[in-house]
This record gives C-alpha cells, structure tokens and sequence, in this order.
C-alpha cells in the first residue's frame, strides 16, 4: 500500500481558487487578483513571483503542455496568457460575460466554457479566432479537460459530453453520469476513459467507447477535484468537502490513501494536483494553504 507524507507547506494569506504544477513551476490562482507563480519547489524559503494586471478574482490557471506558457481565466471575462520563459505577458483574450469560468490547452489552442454551457477554442496566434464548439441550453459548463484529440465537458445537471476531434469534426457524444453539477473531469491516459467528480458525492469512470459507466468511487461528499496520476492512471487523487484527500487505486476501486491536509473544519478544499511525474500530490485550500505530499 503506497503511503505519503508532507514534501512541503506554505501559506499565502489569499483565498486559492485554482492550482497547476508544470515540471518546472507551479500556479496558484487568487481571489486577491493575482496569480502566485513558483520556480522549482514550493516553500516557506522561495517566496513566489506575483502575476498581475488581472481584474477581480482567478478562476483558473492551466500551464500548456511544454510548460513554457501559463493561460489565466478571471471573473472579469478575459484569457491572458503568460509567457514563462520571457516573464511577460503574451496575449489577452477577451470572452463574452462569465463564458471563460474553465479553461484546458488542446495542442495549441485554448479552450474555455462557463454559465451559458457554450464550449469555444481560441487560437494563440496573432488573429485568436474564435472557434464555436458546441452550446447546451440553460447549462453551466462546470468541468472542462482536453487531451491530445477529444475535449471533456461536465455541466451543473450531471452531465457529461465528449467532443471527439473538435476542431474538425466536432463530434458530440454525451451521457447522464451524475445526479448533480461535475465539479472536475479528467481524461485517463490513453484517452478512452474518463473520469468525473461531482457534488453527488461520486467519482465515476466511463468507458468513452460505448459511454458506458465502468465504476463508481463513493466519498459520500461533495468532490471538488479530481487529478490522474500522469506515470500510472490506476492512481486517481480527489478531495472533498469532508476536508479529506482520497487516493484511489481504480483497478480494485478501494481507497488506499485518505488524509485531512489543513485540520481546519471550516476551510474548504478546492483543487488537488498531481506533479508531472506523478511522485507529489498538491492540493490548496480556500484560506490559503498549500501543501504538498510526496508518496513512498
């Protein structure tokens, strides 16, 4: 049985809403405005680098897949990409009201959904068009993840819609999995299966062959996030509004893991993360904490 125990912690004093780790940095995205950006590891003795010039609070920060560039979604309505490498930043993309809540990287375009359940790519070059994906009525696009092919989408009605090859195609296959709003969505792999988190109180995976449920994973509360181990996908990290980190081992679908990270009954949990290689768990907390487990 793996076993895990604290790397690192830090406390930011703002409310986190959102958190990314890259191979070389990791993000977290504040209600403060800013977005606090780490090189190498994060602790009390490598104080973070403040990203500015966005307006109200971070929804949600996604590094792109080489890591070299930063997209940062605000309740302001506005995409802005961060160049890592030159520290600056590249682009502003700006979306119609309370349509960027979400935000994933396909290849090189951006991707973003939100309260009108209206999924949009954006291409990072100099024109950033905007490319309609699809649109469900009267729903709120809750969850969003891409792969190298496919887009996942969950909505505030249990939801979940797979678009396959959405620049192109835009084929949409779609399926009732959950009771209540997907809180987080993530694909496995090797792109087949998805898995879903929700405020049913419910993880389940499902086979995107047949959209078809394979298995249910039960925290009997709301679960706000989810990650997939990125080395070894029978390895699914979660955490919920019980205060507790779940790690999952799919394949016989028990709980090998479950810690409380802060010890404070009213803070609450919002995002949980795998490193790159999978060998740290990050997950932060709405009073500011951050704290980081490394697995034995």
């Amino acid at each position: 049985m793996s076993k895990v125990s604290v790397a690192s912690t830090y406390t930011i004093g703002e409310s986190i809403s959102s958190l990314d780790i890259s191979q070389e940095y990791t993000a977290a995205g504040l209600l403060d405005e800013t977005v606090a950006l780490w090189k190498d590891k994060v602790s009390k003795e490598n104080e973070p680098q403040r990203l500015e010039g966005h307006f109200l609070g971070i929804v949600d920060v996604k590094f792109s897949n080489n890591g070299e560039l930063l997209a940062v979604s605000s309740l302001d309505s506005v995409i802005r990409i961060w160049d890592l490498k030159k520290s600056i930043k590249s682009k502003e993309i700006a979306c119609d009201q309370m349509e960027n809540w979400n935000i994933c990287w396909l290849k090189d375009y951006i991707c973003t959904a939100g309260e009108g359940g209206r999924l949009s790519i954006f291409g990072i070059d100099q024109n950033q068009e905007e490319i309609p994906v699809f649109s469900v009525e009267n729903s709120f696009a809750s969850a969003l993840a891409a792969n190298n092919a496919n887009i996942a989408v969950g909505t505030d009605s249990g939801s979940l819609h797979i678009v396959e090859d959405p620049i192109e195609k835009r084929k949409l296959h779609s399926k009732k999995v959950h009771k209540k709003m997907v809180r987080s969505v993530k694909f496995s792999n090797d792109g087949f299966k998805a898995f879903s988190s929700s405020d049913d109180g419910d993880i389940k995976l499902t086979d995107l062959t047949k959209m078809k449920e394979i298995k249910t994973f039960q925290h009997h509360s709301s679960v706000n996030s989810i990650d997939v181990n990125p080395i070894d996908d029978k390895l699914v990290v979660s955490c919920s509004s019980d205060y507790k980190v779940r790690l999952w081992d799919t394949s016989s679908g028990q709980c090998i893991e479950q810690f409380n990270p802060f010890d404070k009954k009213d803070d609450k949990l919002w995002a949980v993360r795998f490193n790159r290689d999978g060998s740290l768990i990050g997950v932060c907390s709405q009073q500011g904490q951050l704290s980081f487990y490394s697995r034995n």
